[in-house]
């Protein structure tokens, strides 16, 4: 049997092609998609030029309709990462901040907990890997087990990237302090040597602004 076109579908699809090309140059990102864009332009000057017998002259329908899906499935999967980075990315702290950053969270946690940390050293820091520097700060304090399962939960639940890679306990055995432990924890975090989210989205500013109105709003709610 002959294949049957469809001539208003084969429309839609080249404008909605079209408009999602446009969205990923308006990001200044129309490289990602330079394959994709070519299948769809070749369709568009076929259909423009060949009239009524578009049915006829066009072959491989099919593969040039499957590129225009294609490129309509990259442009999601490009939004959704975009999403994602703006998302996870601004919880990581910035790299010029290295020498404070960790140790202003540390203190800050501990303050919530109405606890005196001792730190157990200086900050170290690892900058072997070529994305990151990872920094990690130990730290000693005097703490029960409910004041210690609930700084686990906050630093567990911070939007900020605070993690506690380790810790061990010892039950203080002084009368006067029955009921403490003493506590020994690794706080780390992780340093992007070059956060791309701001280079590569025009409208990061705009985006960032959202988020925060967002958070507030969830914050307000609560």
């Amino acid at each position: 049997m002959p294949m049957k076109f469809d001539k208003d579908k084969i429309v839609a699809d080249l404008k909605k092609g079209f408009q999602d090309i446009q969205t990923v140059a308006q990001e200044g990102n129309l490289k990602l998609f330079v394959k994709q864009f070519v299948a769809v332009l070749v369709v568009f000057l076929l259909f423009r030029y060949c009239n009524g017998q578009f049915a006829a002259k066009i072959s491989n329908y099919n593969g040039q309709m499957e590129a225009i899906r294609m490129q309509q499935t990259s442009e999601q999967e490009y939004q959704a990462n975009k999403t994602k980075l703006m998302s996870l990315e601004p919880r990581f702290p910035d790299v010029e901040s290295k020498n404070e950053w960790l140790l202003s969270q540390v203190l800050g946690i501990f303050k919530e907990a109405k606890v005196t940390p001792q730190m157990e050293g200086t900050q170290t820091e690892d900058d072997s890997n070529a994305s990151f520097l990872a920094a990690s700060l130990l730290v000693n304090a005097e703490m029960s087990f409910d004041a210690f399962a609930n700084m686990l939960a906050g630093v567990e639940n911070k939007d900020d990237y605070v993690k506690i890679s380790e810790f061990s306990i010892s039950k203080l055995t002084e009368s006067e302090k029955l009921g403490q432990n003493k506590i020994t924890l690794r706080f780390n975090t992780v340093f992007p040597k070059e956060k791309v989210a701001k280079s590569i989205f025009k409208d990061y500013d705009k985006l960032i602004q959202q988020q925060q109105a967002a958070q507030a709003a969830a914050e307000e709610g609560k």
